[in-house]
């Protein structure tokens, strides 16, 4: 062998030996890698996995917490154990929360700072925290919520009612270990509100709650998607919520009103016309028809559904509102108007009606007549030439019922309270409620009808309010009116049905002497195709859904949440006189109608 091929085979036996050991580190190196990218990954696992059994542990937390609060049981044990060493504190300076009620008598009826504690645990940035009877999740710029506190916004039986019982720590700061032992502190749960100067119902004014937390984003979001509030970031850590105790609803400016969010469909209708009138200057047959007719939806009007139905024509004399249309091909010139055609977003916000009602009511029950009046065991029940008359302030611990041509009559500026229901149907008689003493007042508990060919009228020159906390019902050819020179109120908190040839009107047009409020969920108007409804007046149930079928005519004002219709033909006549008008009599009207706040203290250490 030759010295070029001795070189040759040596250079060659040096590269084996350099591509392996590269061919070993680069294995090592892979090797490396991977090991180091494999723990980076098992331990960010570990570490959402951790936070998870936290997020529970903190669950259970919450809910021992409050059993012991409220007082179910003296003691509960919980135990942390998430499968790891974990860093748990109770901290009873973290955060607090400040509850400010001002009303209309006490402009200070409530102003309380509240400190809340809390039970944290941190790993990575993140921390996950029991406080205020919820479970709250932070990630460096923001917060969320795990699992919500003990907080009640609600509408019950007429009212919104804010129910806000609030777990609170009171054991001061230290480490906490797997175990922990849950306590009441002793004697600490406490109401706020009601307050020795401030009670319910709520009337005017405002609540106020301002909440100091690491999580107050959070509880910001919580407040604002659980309530009708306005929530405001006063800073990082520091949320302020406002709810109103009282609003007043906007002026009567259209003859139809849809509040709610849903299509305005006239595939219903058979056919519409409307116009406007002044009550002001005689009654709408003695006067030539304007051109003021309104008729407005929060959301789109649509002509026809699909482009089909049975509408044959719409005639608006005036201006027609929405927020978009839908009118399909072909059908343009089913859909007369002689006004504007506008296209809005900006409408007028409408508070519920609930408890206005309610506190109405409510103030009938708190005279308790059946204490403080004339009491009456047992029905009334009128019938053939049979009269009573009211004078006094009256209680019937049962029902009341009119019948073939009997008269009950409520004057002198009496209350009269019944019990149980209200059936009028005479075929000649009625009630009358006479307002010369004085306003009169009548509270039905249950339902109440007014059927065969009875009345129902107030006369007078004054007030008549009837309150009914049940449904109600007029039908065949009965009627419920108000003379030219008097008010007369219904308002009641369930359905209402008006049907056949029902009349509900005040004498001569004036449409702002008769209001029908309702908090009910179902408004059904069917009418006779011959002899229609008649509905004369306001008719005010913003957060009510209509349904109108048959043949009915209108003269004043319909306000209602949503709006159906069913082979209707109807007769829309604007009363002019109710523009500057205001449900209620411009009154405020509650939103928050009952407020209860009350702390309740535990204590929570190592076992």
């Amino acid at each position: 062998m030759n010295g070029g091929e001795r070189g040759a085979t040596a250079q060659r036996a040096q590269s084996e030996v350099l591509g392996t050991v590269l061919l070993l580190g680069l294995t090592v190196a892979v090797v490396g890698t991977t090991v180091a990218l494999g723990g980076a990954a098992l331990d960010d696992s570990q570490a959402s996995a951790d936070l998870q059994r936290v997020e529970g542990a903190m669950t259970q937390v919450d809910s021992k917490a409050s059993l012991v609060a409220h007082g179910e049981s003296p003691a509960q044990r919980v135990r942390l154990d998430v499968g790891r060493s974990a860093d748990f504190r109770v901290d009873g300076d973290a955060g607090w929360m400040r509850i400010e009620v001002t009303t209309s008598e006490n402009p200070n009826a409530t102003n309380r700072t509240i400190p809340l504690g809390a039970v944290t645990y941190e790993r990575d940035g993140e921390t996950i925290a029991y406080q205020g009877g919820g479970v709250w999740r932070s990630r460096g710029g923001g917060s969320e919520m795990v699992s919500p506190p003990e907080f009640h916004y609600r509408g019950s039986g007429g009212t919104e009612t804010l129910t806000l019982p609030l777990v609170t720590i009171g054991n001061g700061s230290a480490p906490i270990g797997d175990a922990v032992r849950i306590t009441d502190t002793g004697g600490r749960s406490e109401r706020v509100f009601p307050s020795p100067n401030g009670s319910n119902p709520l009337l005017g004014g405002n609540v106020t709650i301002t909440v100091q937390s690491d999580y107050a984003d959070a509880w910001g979001r919580f407040f604002e998607t659980r309530t009708s509030a306005s929530v405001t970031d006063v800073s990082d850590r520091r949320v302020e919520v406002r709810l109103r105790t009282t609003t007043v609803h906007p002026t009567l400016s259209a003859g139809v009103s849809a509040t709610g969010r849903s299509t305005f469909d006239t595939g219903g209708i058979d056919e519409l016309y409307a116009d406007s009138y002044d009550s002001g200057l005689g009654s709408y047959d003695d006067q030539s028809p304007s051109d003021g007719a309104v008729i407005q939806t929060r959301d789109q009007f649509r002509l026809t559904a699909g482009g089909g139905g049975n509408t044959q024509s719409i005639t608006i004399r005036g201006d027609l509102i929405a927020e978009s249309y839908n009118i399909p091909p072909g059908q343009e010139d089913k859909l007369n108007v002689t006004g504007e055609r506008r296209t809005e977003t900006a409408f007028d916000d409408v508070a519920s009606v609930d408890g206005a009602i309610s506190q109405r009511i409510e103030g009938v029950r708190d005279r308790d007549l059946a204490a403080n009046g004339d009491y009456r065991g047992g029905d009334i029940d009128l019938s053939g030439t049979q009269t009573e008359v009211i004078e006094n302030d009256t209680y019937v611990d049962g029902d009341v019922s009119v019948a073939d041509g009997a008269t009950l009559t409520v004057t002198d500026g009496a209350t009269l309270h019944v019990a149980g229901g209200l059936s009028v149907s005479a075929d000649a008689g009625g009630v009358d409620l006479d307002t010369g003493g004085g306003e009169v007042e009548v509270l039905v508990e249950e339902s109440t009808t007014v059927s065969g060919d009875a009345t129902v009228r107030a006369t007078g020159g004054g007030q008549a309010t009837i309150y009914v906390d049940d449904t109600l019902a007029v039908r065949n050819t009965a009627s419920v009116t108000s003379a030219a020179d008097t008010r007369l109120e219904v308002q009641n908190t369930a359905g209402i049905d008006l049907e056949d040839s029902a009349v509900v009107a005040a004498d001569e047009d004036v449409a702002g002497n008769l209001w029908v409020y309702s908090s009910g969920d179902r408004i059904d108007v069917t009418a006779d195709d011959t002899d229609p409804v008649r509905f004369g007046g306001v008719f005010y149930a913003p957060q009510s859904t209509t349904e109108l079928a048959g043949n009915m005519t209108i003269k004043g004002s319909f306000t209602f949440e949503l709006f159906e219709f069913d082979d209707a033909e109807i007769a829309i006549h604007y009363d002019e006189s109710l523009e500057t008008q205001q449900p209620f009599e411009g009154d405020s009207v509650p939103v928050v109608s009952h407020l209860h706040v009350s702390v309740h203290e535990v204590a929570i250490e190592s076992e």
